[in-house]
């Protein structure tokens, strides 16, 4: 086959036979569907169309099927007596025996339709049957007495088909072909119409692989042979995309391979496609097919025995240099094995290497991070020193000045020679409130900048509805600046008061105030004083 001229065409046919088992679930699927369909149907009518629906699905598909349903559809029909029905699968049937090569049964159940009541669609698949039982007759005689007479028997049911076709079904040019070829026998003709046929009809479909089927049958001159290849390529390609197991395209190609081919992948490819042909026939259970296959195996295998033989020749041939060649091989797949190995070595210490650089790293970057985290609360806390030095020398400040004013009046009063008016004024003097409220709020934004969250985990302490509400974001009670200074470590009560700017019995009643709304009043203050553990 020139290595096949139509090489794309091949490529394609061989990719869709490779996929041939999907496409086989796929259909098994639908199927599947019109049976759950047709078990759960309880009209009449519509049980007979499921019946015809799976009859159409299992027709090319699987023989035995295709007649159980044709059966069911003849006795619901009969049951119904519906004629149209009861019709349609006795030709049904008849096909389907015609198909199976029991060519006089076939025309036993045909004759048993009764043709008064016929639509013109019936009368032309009536006739087309008697047409194809008589045509496949005729193929499995093949002889020079009853041959002749059953081919012109398929004619004459044809020409009594044609009056009755429906110009617009789809398949009104492909039988306009077939008319051409067998009543006119002008090849020509048939031709337009069968490629109006592949035209007008999808590939997947049976009428495109038969219309393909028969074009390429009607090119049989020499300067013909490339169409003729397209087209039986074509052809099975067809098939194959409609799941057409029973078929004879692929066969055809087979033998065309075979006897056309050059080389050994030719060879191989022909019995590749005669064997998918044998496992399709044996799906479809077509025993003709099978024994079609059958006859044409031998061919295979005599061609498959020359090839060996040459094969074998050529073995002989090269296993000295083989040898050779595989002596060397040993010896570099050594060296190489060696190589390998220590590379492999050298990998895995570099990849090592690169690990434990990695976890450094990590670690190097984990470190990096910390460290910057506590440079960050180093300048932080700084700042917050800087400033509490700051209110410290504006403190130390104001109360030099203080002293200085007293010094003064001290010295003025001593030369005024007012010594008991000055022991008085110093007795009855106190701090100005002005003074201790500075001192206080001065206290407080210090302490709340030191320990931002001690007035919420004072409240911690606590029980529910004993919280203390802090009065403003840098300020404090007086309950929590006595807690403040027991949490600097100022625990005597009468230290307080002079801070505070309270007698000590004031003080000593606020921290037993505070304890009786302490969760645990023995351990309050001791807890008070690890609060804030660190500084915010």
């Amino acid at each position: 086959m020139k290595a096949v001229v139509n090489d794309h065409l091949i490529d394609r046919l061989d990719s869709i036979l490779k996929l041939q088992s999907l496409q086989i679930e796929g259909k098994e699927r639908e199927i599947k569907t019109l049976k759950t369909r047709l078990n759960h149907e309880r009209n009449g009518l519509q049980k007979l169309q499921l019946c015809d629906q799976l009859y159409e699905a299992y027709h090319v598909f699987q023989f035995d099927s295709a007649m159980t349903y044709v059966e069911k559809g003849l006795q619901l029909a009969n049951n119904l007596h519906n004629k149209t029905y009861y019709a349609d699968n006795l030709i049904h049937k008849a096909e389907l025996l015609a198909i199976g090569g029991l060519y006089s049964e076939a025309l036993q159940i045909i004759e048993l339709v009764d043709t008064t009541d016929l639509s013109r669609r019936q009368f032309f698949n009536y006739y087309l049957t008697h047409f194809r039982i008589y045509s496949y007759w005729s193929d499995f005689c093949n002889d020079a007495i009853y041959a002749p007479r059953y081919r012109q028997y398929a004619r004459t049911n044809l020409s009594l088909a044609m009056p009755f076709l429906d110009k617009t079904d789809r398949t009104y040019e492909y039988y306009q072909g077939e008319y051409c070829g067998y009543i006119l026998n002008n090849p020509i003709e048939a031709q337009q119409h069968y490629l109006k046929a592949i035209a007008m009809t999808p590939e997947n479909s049976r009428v495109h692989a038969m219309a393909c089927f028969a074009l390429a049958c009607t090119y049989s001159a020499p300067n013909e042979i490339s169409l003729y290849e397209r087209y039986i390529v074509m052809a099975c390609i067809s098939d194959a995309r409609s799941l057409t197991m029973e078929n004879l395209a692929l066969q055809v190609l087979a033998m065309y391979i075979l006897e056309h081919g050059h080389g050994n992948l030719d060879i191989a490819a022909a019995q590749r496609y005669i064997n998918i042909s044998l496992e399709n026939a044996k799906f479809y259970n077509n025993r003709l097919r099978i024994l079609e296959i059958s006859d044409r195996l031998p061919a295979i295998v005599d061609s498959y025995q020359a090839q060996l033989s040459e094969r074998n020749t050529n073995l002989r041939n090269t296993l000295f240099a083989i040898s050779l060649l595989a002596v060397f091989l040993i010896a570099a797949v050594g060296f190489i094995f060696k190589q390998n190995s220590r590379l492999t070595q050298s990998r895995q210490k570099l990849q090592e290497s690169n690990n434990r650089l990695s976890e450094m790293n990590k670690r190097q970057g984990s470190l990096n991070e910390q460290l910057h985290d506590l440079n960050e609360q180093l300048v932080k806390t700084n700042k917050k020193r800087e400033r509490l030095v700051r209110l410290y020398i504006d403190l130390c400040s104001r109360y030099i000045n203080r002293l200085k004013k007293q010094q003064t009046l001290v010295k003025r009063k001593i030369k005024a020679n007012q010594a008991q008016e000055l022991l008085s004024q110093l007795s009855s003097e106190r701090l100005s409130e002005e003074d201790a409220v500075t001192f206080l709020s001065r206290f407080d934004r210090a302490f709340l900048d030191l320990y931002p969250t001690f007035p919420q985990e004072l409240n911690t302490l606590l029980q529910p509805n004993c919280k203390i509400l802090q009065p403003s974001t840098n300020g404090m009670t007086t309950e929590q600046r006595i807690m403040a200074l027991v949490r600097l470590g100022v625990n005597e009560s009468s230290e307080i008061a002079n801070l505070l700017f309270y007698s000590p019995q004031t003080i000593y009643n606020y921290r037993s105030a505070i304890k009786t709304k302490a969760y645990c009043k023995e351990t309050f203050e001791a807890e008070v004083a690890k609060l804030c553990t660190v500084i915010g």
